[in-house]
């Protein structure tokens, strides 16, 4: 004679036993939310108020940064050499991270960031422009270059009104235009190669001036560093991550994916009724890791790059010509890619990639950094630093040959 069985559904049907539970707290929240509601729509004003209030001072922070930003020409002492340009520009990166403000007013304002352009046009030196946001005074700066640089001289840029700039200006419009946006390839905590102070045909200005030197009538072209000092949850993040590496963990992208990863692997456990391999082989030790030498040499350089101070960098380029002949476009694009090539020189653990910029020249003009890539003091001293200006540049020496008429450059 059967008899009833008294093992509950839960066990016998798992589906069945989730989805009563689920239901179950679902109508225990309605409920709770029901008795609630006037509470829950308060919370829901005061939290909408407070995101008003945040974004209208984001905005009005920012405002103050373009409104009362200041552009400076920034001029290289004579006799400067690569060596020296190199490590004055170390010592101005390692400086200026104290521009960053404090952190209660970095949650209502943001960090301000600096903008370094390399202009170039057609018989016309390699030009230095710094860009000021508001909050950040000249004289901070000013002392900043003087010191990195002693002989630096730190002008107001005066924009030329003379009628063949007017004429230029006026055919903005009818330019042809190409350029990009420079991003590492490989992940951030890999640090590129910063380049021998003493080894001067590694200096990437040099490939730009020869790109000055190249360009023709009516031809131009601006490479823009934007950087920021690296601070808050961005660097914290970067440090775990370095952190992992060292300790021989994956470096994991975000908290979220540490998250997902530990439930898959908790609901395998259920499925398959096995541990996993870290609480079976918790209690012996652990068998001896073989040092890749390849490896460790990248970890120290890893290392190496989280002791410095880091900055959050974006870099842009364009290269315009007001020809609209059946060779312009080839023409620009040619020089945009010798603009990319200068910053070649710099791969190492890692290289930079060169990105689509939808329009370039209102992406540089505007001047906005939402988000860049880190780079340590070191990197952006190789990659931002004045020119080199030696007496063999000065006086002629630098050329073998005379060079043509229309590409000669004033020196």
């Amino acid at each position: 004679m059967s008899t009833a069985s008294n093992t509950p559904t839960s066990i016998t049907n798992p589906a069945s036993g989730l989805a009563t539970m689920l239901t179950t707290a679902w109508e225990r929240a309605c409920a709770w939310a029901a008795q609630h509601l006037a509470m829950l729509v308060v919370l829901a004003l005061l939290a909408a108020a407070c995101l008003a209030v945040v974004a209208g001072l984001w905005r009005a922070a920012r405002r103050r940064w373009y409104d009362g930003a200041r552009v400076v020409t920034v001029l290289p002492p004579a006799g400067l050499d690569p060596a020296t340009a190199l490590a004055g520009a170390r010592r101005l990166w390692w400086d200026l991270p104290g521009l960053a403000p404090p952190r209660w007013n970095r949650l209502v304002a943001g960090v301000p960031h600096l903008a370094v352009e390399y202009h170039l046009a057609a018989g016309e030196d390699l030009a230095v422009r710094l860009w000021l946001p508001g909050p950040v005074p000249t004289s901070r700066i000013d002392a900043a270059l003087r010191a990195a640089w002693p002989g630096t001289l730190v002008l107001d840029h005066t924009p030329t009104t003379s009628p063949s700039s007017q004429s230029g200006e006026s055919a903005l419009a009818g330019r042809v235009v190409t350029g990009g946006a420079v991003r590492p390839e490989r992940p951030e905590h890999l640090p590129l190669r910063v380049p021998d102070p003493r080894d001067e045909s590694a200096d990437p200005l040099r490939a730009l001036e020869a790109v000055a030197g190249q360009l023709a009538e009516g031809e131009s072209a601006v490479v823009q560093i934007l950087a920021r000092p690296a601070v808050g949850r961005r660097l914290r993040r970067y440090r775990r991550t370095v952190d992992r590496l060292h300790s021989g963990r994956p470096a994991r992208r975000s908290a979220l994916a540490s998250f997902a990863s530990a439930l898959v692997r908790e609901v395998m456990e259920i499925v398959t009724g096995s541990k996993s391999t870290t609480a079976t082989h918790g209690t012996s030790d652990p068998a001896p890791r073989r040092l890749d030498p390849q490896r460790t040499e990248e970890l120290r350089e890893i290392r190496a790059k989280k002791q410095q101070p880091q900055w959050e960098v974006a870099l842009r380029y364009y290269a315009a010509t007001t020809d609209h002949g059946p060779h312009a476009a080839d023409r620009v694009r040619g020089l945009a890619d010798s603009l990319f090539g200068a910053f070649a020189l710099l791969a190492g653990r890692n290289a930079l990639a060169r990105h689509r910029l939808p329009q370039p020249r209102a992406a540089i003009s505007a001047r906005r950094l939402r988000r860049g890539t880190l780079l340590s003091a070191g990197e952006l001293a190789a990659v931002a630093h004045l020119p080199a200006r030696t007496e063999a540049l000065a006086s002629g020496q630098a050329r073998s040959v005379p060079a043509p008429g229309h590409t000669t450059r004033r020196l």
